[in-house]
């Protein structure tokens, strides 16, 4: 999901801002007083508030106006929050705090996140793959064949189950090189490619014949 798309989802309240503060501050280096100013400062904008001195800030947190200012100014000085200038309704222009750049950082995490779930799934999937291999081979893998398991999972999108089979076919076989293994892989992707495109073909033709 996009900022754009999120700020949507808040404004007509699909998704609760406070949760999503919650549920994220501490993995952006944020504590609980961080979260508690920005959740405030978005109650504010709701209600209309655009600007809210520390001083009176600090009355509705348990910290003092002092307090309040440098939190306000280290989220600032973080990117966290950003204070711009809005026209009102009547022209005039006047300051507004804007919470966009923490929804985007939000998101930004998120992404990180999967991001590397991924990739250590991914790794995982490697580092089975090459103890499976060196188990059927009986013997340890060069870091050529290990490149290729890898440009099999990253660029192939071979699963682990077809590579797998493909290396029991070529045990079975007797053909036991990265290469053969390559070769089975590449003709299964072949195979299957021209099953799908009979399959489509016959139902292409089904449904010109019902026509």
């Amino acid at each position: 999901m996009d900022a754009m798309n999120m700020k949507q989802l808040i404004k007509k309240n699909i998704i609760d801002f406070s949760e999503l503060v919650l549920n994220n501050y501490y993995k952006l280096g944020l504590d609980e007083t961080d979260a508690i100013i920005i959740i405030k400062l978005h109650k504010l904008l709701k209600r209309n508030i655009t600007f809210i001195h520390p001083k009176k800030l600090s009355k509705m947190l348990s910290i003092t106006s002092q307090t309040t200012n440098k939190r306000l100014d280290k989220l600032m000085d973080k990117g966290f929050i950003k204070i711009e200038l809005i026209k009102s309704p009547s022209g005039k222009e006047t300051e507004s705090f804007n919470l966009d750049l923490i929804i985007e950082k939000i998101i930004k995490k998120d992404f990180e996140e999967k991001t590397q779930e991924s990739l250590s799934q991914e790794e995982n999937i490697q580092g089975k793959l090459v103890d499976l291999f060196e188990t059927e081979f009986r013997k340890p893998l060069s870091p050529l064949d290990i490149q290729v398991i890898s440009k099999w999972l990253q660029e192939d999108k071979y699963t682990y189950e077809q590579i797998k089979d493909a290396l029991f076919q070529a045990s079975k076989a007797n053909k036991l090189s990265i290469n053969y293994v390559d070769a089975i892989l590449l003709r299964t992707n072949k195979d299957d490619d021209e099953t799908y495109n009979r399959t489509t073909l016959l139902k292409d033709l089904k449904k010109i014949w019902t026509e």
